[in-house]
């Protein structure tokens, strides 16, 4: 289902936002206050519909930007509503959850929805603050922007070690 989001992102011819593969890609977007690039994790937040989360992708470990950008640009990531939800259900290359990785971290910054800025054309006309999103989103779903919060919970825990046992035999027993 398309919702009025995606119809912004793909009726872009070719500007705005983009990968170094020329793509214009859902879930990017810029400070209004300096121009650097932010992933847009969660567009909304409960009871917070003037607040987004995002992180700068530059100040993640290389290993970690690179399969946080390949999630972000797959066909899924592009498909999901919230980048958030998608990148809960991943895990990077060294094993931990991406969203709780991020979380703990502290990589991920609440920010006012009025403070990011949401390219999906050319020039100016194609530039949206976040909260004028939303408030688009919202009317075309005809719902509150309170509405468009995640509802559901994402378990943001810390990947468990498993349980080394010092000999065969109690690992057998359990």
């Amino acid at each position: 289902m398309l919702n009025l989001y995606d119809k912004l992102v793909m009726d872009a011819a070719n500007t705005g936002v983009k990968t170094e593969a020329g793509k214009n890609l859902k879930h990017l977007g810029v400070l209004k206050q300096d121009g650097a690039q932010v992933a847009i994790i969660f567009r909304t937040l409960p009871n917070e519909p003037e607040s987004c989360l995002v992180i700068g992708p530059k100040f993640l470990a290389d290993i970690h930007r690179e399969a946080f950008m390949r999630a972000l640009e797959s066909p899924e990531g592009q498909a999901s509503f919230e980048l958030g939800t998608h990148i809960a259900r991943l895990a990077f290359p060294d094993g931990p959850n991406m969203l709780a990785l991020l979380h703990i971290e502290n990589y991920l910054k609440k920010m006012p929805t009025k403070d990011i800025i949401v390219t999906y054309g050319a020039g100016d006309a194609g530039k949206i603050p976040l909260d004028k999103l939303n408030q688009m989103i919202a009317d075309d779903l005809k719902v509150s922007i309170n509405d468009l919060a995640v509802k559901e919970d994402i378990v943001i825990s810390k990947k468990s070690k498993p349980n080394k046992k010092s000999n065969g035999k109690e690992t057998a027993k359990n």
